[in-house]
């Protein structure tokens, strides 16, 4: 018998090695069955927005918000998720303007400052020293 250790190897193992029937049976089940999948979806609407509400109330849901935000809306660029991780710290650990050095207000007060030339990030900043800002980045300037 597998441990259950063994028994997830394995599994992966033969689900990598058979990529393309899982692929194509699970077509085949989509098409089969549209209406009973539509009516599971209708009938679980509501709990998926539920859940998401809780998980957005939690401390890794605000982080991943947050950072899907940077990346989608502020096009900031990160090298890895570790990367955007560790500017996420910085962001909710810093209650400084790095360039005024005044307290933030609030924390909707704080922003993520990045060039908006590479969209490398460069400092946490408050919200009036965002708006003034229009200088690129020292890696710009090179």
């Amino acid at each position: 018998m597998l441990t259950s250790e063994a028994h997830k190897r394995a599994s992966k193992k033969w689900k990598e090695a058979n990529k393309e029937k899982i692929k194509e049976y699970n077509k085949k089940y989509r098409e089969a069955n549209k209406e009973k999948i539509k009516e599971y979806n209708i009938k679980i609407k509501d709990k998926k927005k539920e859940n998401n509400i809780k998980y957005n109330k939690t401390e890794t849901g605000k982080k991943n918000i947050t950072i899907s935000s940077w990346i989608t809306k502020s096009k900031i660029k990160f090298d890895d998720r570790t990367q955007a991780e560790y500017y996420y710290n910085s962001y909710i650990n810093t209650h400084r303007c790095n360039w005024c050095d005044e307290m933030f207000k609030d924390c909707r007060d704080r922003c993520m400052d990045h060039c908006h030339t590479c969209s490398l990030p460069r400092a946490i900043i408050c919200r009036e020293c965002n708006i003034k800002d229009l200088v690129p980045c020292v890696n710009c300037l090179l």
